[in-house]
């Protein structure tokens, strides 16, 4: 911290004296406090502070985990990107048989959608077959190309 810039303010005699007091009641300085309080504000980008309730009568914090020290949740987020992209495949393969059954089943097949929805099942299922949970690319791919949010579906006329 040599680079650091010292900030300096002014503050209310009788709130210094009692932040002093407050900082020293937990064995630390009141520049440590103000420099931890700081590094928060800036890692979540927000300076919000509940002013109206006391701290143990606080809501719990509702924030996203990316909002925190990513070297804490990276792993966790991986593993649980890797498990999205499991039930994802899953329920690909699963709307993918059934909108094959139910084109099998109409008067007039679309053949040409029939064929396009086969050949994503089999790529869900060859995706699958080889899945390895601690490949970020394959996770990725799958994520991005089966997840609700990809617009994949399947063709007008099966859509109820």
């Amino acid at each position: 911290m040599d680079n650091s810039p010292i900030i300096r303010f002014r503050l209310d005699r009788e709130i210094a004296e009692r932040a002093h007091r407050m900082a020293a009641e937990r064995g630390l300085e009141l520049p440590d406090i103000m420099r931890m309080m700081l590094t928060k504000a800036v890692r979540i980008g927000d300076f919000s502070i509940d002013q109206e309730q006391p701290a143990r009568d606080r809501p719990p914090e509702s924030r996203s985990a990316l909002a925190y020290e990513p070297r804490y949740w990276a792993d966790a987020l991986a593993a649980l990107d890797a498990e999205a992209a499991l039930a994802v495949l899953h329920q690909a393969i699963a709307d993918r048989t059934a909108w094959l059954d139910e084109g099998l089943a109409s008067r007039k097949p679309d053949l040409k959608r029939l064929e396009t929805v086969r050949n994503e099942r089999d790529e869900a299922c060859e995706l699958l077959a080889s899945f390895d949970p601690k490949n970020t690319a394959a996770v990725a791919k799958i994520l991005d190309r089966f997840s609700p949010d990809s617009n994949e579906g399947p063709a007008p006329e099966a859509q109820t």
